[in-house]
């Protein structure tokens, strides 16, 4: 609901977002603002049904906002699949307004889904045998460079813990 806010007026959202960051009770201690929008245009625990552009015209209102001195990050989607999340949203349109993106690639597989598929959660390639192709770092990053996303622009995410299952086979 407050995604679609934000989405509905970027400019308005910035602005809070700016407005927070730039508070005087804290002055001169964020060097900018990371965005974590699980999922534009996309569904993971809700569903968003903001569109494709909202995403990209989020990220452009925060830059206008923020300026080029404040850094503006995002953690994304790490779906690579076909028609998946990495294509429900114009992140390629974005990547020109954020310094990087931050590709969650700890989350492909999950506790989300509680009756499986159980996988490694951080796969950097495929495997023979991988629940859902797509769901790789390689593939990951491969096809974010594929929409021209500039490799300078995409610091790698690994989840260094562990994620568990009851009740699976």
């Amino acid at each position: 609901q407050d995604r679609a806010k934000a989405a509905k007026d970027p400019a308005a959202f910035a602005r809070s977002c700016h407005d927070l960051v730039e508070n005087p009770a804290w002055a001169d201690v964020f060097d900018g603002i990371d965005i974590d929008w699980e999922y534009p245009n996309a569904c993971g625990l809700t569903c968003d049904t903001s569109g494709r552009e909202a995403f990209r015209d989020v990220m452009a209102a925060l830059r206008a906002e923020f300026g080029r001195r404040e850094l503006l990050t995002a953690a994304i989607t790490a779906d690579a699949t076909a028609g998946g999340r990495i294509d429900a949203a114009d992140y390629a349109g974005a990547a020109r307004y954020l310094d990087w993106y931050n590709p969650m690639t700890y989350d492909y597989f999950g506790t989300w889904a509680a009756t499986g598929p159980t996988a490694p959660h951080s796969p950097l390639t495929s495997y023979r045998g991988i629940p859902q192709r797509g769901n790789d770092t390689a593939t990951t990053i491969a096809k974010l460079k594929s929409l021209g996303i500039p490799s300078r622009k995409l610091l790698l995410g690994i989840g260094f813990y562990g994620r568990g299952w009851t009740g699976v086979t």
